[in-house]
Order: structure tokens, then sequence, then C-alpha cells
């Protein structure tokens, strides 16, 4: 399943941004395959310099769906958010109340291992408390028309994961293929972690990184959640909001 998340043309080498990749050429369990320059997923946006915006414009890049907070966006507003020519959408994926029921919760299980909880920082619960914001995110998506439409949050890997694994479960992409695009942070992000002021998890490789903070086995549980108490990510997204149209729409986008 590596191998598909390893595609040469996955990754886009950005200038300011560490973690841009396409979710195109990803096989799905009827045959067929994600369609490329479609969706981009991503980490933040506000160091990407004037050669960064240019190539992300000439990928044919049309809409920006900012998934950060109010607060990260403060401070570090997104460079394309005052151009003419991206479509610019601030759609939180979290508010407060929901991360704190999300710590409460992994409070209250009293886990011994902490890992766990630093690498899966309470995505089953951000599904379950911040269904209205969810469906604004992937409603905004379904409606994108033309280009490639970018999302992203502050590293690429926690909301944009979600979101990502919401589109690639439409597409009926097999969960294992959806977990390993998920870990292919790893490989990116370890950059942007090494060149961070202080390093409190020993983190050396990307291999570290994977196992502390993005594990593929992570997302296989928060998608057998989906599975157990909403029937599946299709049933998710109707239980959320979104209607025969926008469904079919997400996967015209989605699906070669």
């Amino acid at each position: 399943m590596v191998d598909e998340a390893l595609h040469p043309d996955r990754h886009l080498k950005v200038d300011g941004a560490y973690n841009v990749r396409d979710i195109g050429g990803y096989p799905t369990r009827s045959g067929g395959q994600t369609r490329w320059r479609q969706f981009l997923r991503a980490d933040s946006l506000h160091a990407l310099t004037d050669s960064g915006r240019n190539k992300l414009i000439d990928y044919g890049m049309s809409v920006v769906v900012d998934l950060r907070m109010k607060t990260e966006v403060d401070r570090r507003p997104n460079v394309f958010a005052d151009r003419a020519e991206v479509d610019y959408q601030h759609l939180p994926f979290l508010d407060k109340a929901a991360i704190a029921e999300a710590e409460r919760k992994a409070e209250k299980k009293a886990e011994k291992d902490r890992t766990h909880f630093v690498a899966d920082k309470g995505y089953r619960s951000w599904l379950d408390q911040c269904q209205p914001l969810v469906c604004a995110i992937m409603t905004s998506l379904s409606t994108s028309t033309t280009g490639s439409a970018l999302y992203h949050c502050a590293g690429g890997k926690d909301r944009t994961g979600l979101v990502s694994a919401l589109l690639l479960g439409l597409a009926d992409v097999a969960p294992e293929v959806i977990a390993a695009d998920y870990a292919l942070t790893a490989r990116h992000n370890i950059h942007s972690y090494l060149a961070g002021p202080e390093d409190k998890l020993n983190i050396r490789t990307w291999q570290d990184y994977e196992e502390r903070l993005c594990p593929p086995e992570i997302m296989l549980t928060t998608l057998v959640h989906l599975d157990e108490n909403y029937g599946g990510i299709e049933s998710y997204v109707r239980t959320i909001g979104l209607g025969d149209e926008q469904i079919q729409q997400l996967r015209s986008k989605l699906i070669a």
C-alpha cells in the first residue's frame, strides 16, 4: 500500500511548505483510481514564497480551504487570502468546545501510555463533535468546479488527514491505502519538525515521526469508528448533512 502513497507525482515541492500532496492516483476497490489535480492536501501556507504561490497556481489550484482556527489564521495569515485568482475560504474544522471534549474523553480513559493521545488528538471525538463544521468543509469541496481545490491545516496531518480520509473513503479507496496516505506526512513533516525550536519527543527520523505522531493504525482505528457508529464514510457524511447531489459531485471529481 505504501507504493501508491509514494507515487513520484504525489508530493509537490513547494517553496515555503513541506507537506503539499495530490491525492490522485490511489486505487479504488472497484478497479479505478482517484483523479489527479482535483484535490490537494497541505500544511500551512503562511510562509509560501512568490515561487511557491506561483507553482500552486500553475498546477491548477483555484480554491483554498483553510481548516485552521481563527487564532491560527490571525497569527499566521494565509498568503492566498487576498489573491484575486484564488477562491480563499476559511472553514475551521475545530472549535474550542470540541477540543475540550476530546481532551476530557482522553483523560477519562486514564491511559498510561500517552503516546496514543499524542498521535490521535481525538480524531473520533472531533468527527462526532464537529459535524456542522465538517459538513461546511465537505460542501465547499463538493461545489468547487474548476481547477484543483487545496485544503490545509497547520501541519497537514490531523484535520487535513481527516478530510482526506473522508474524500478517499467516498471514492471507495481501501482503508489500508487511506492509512498509508495519512502516515505519509511523516516523510515530509520530519523536515519541519527538525527545523523547529525544540524536540520534545526525541524524534530523529521520519520513522520516529510516523511511530509517534502519525502511525497508520490511528487512521485505521478512526475508520473503524466511522464504520461501527455511522455505517461507513458515506453514511457519516449523510448524517452530518450532505445530500445525494453533493456526494455525487465529490465522487465525480474524485474518480477517474
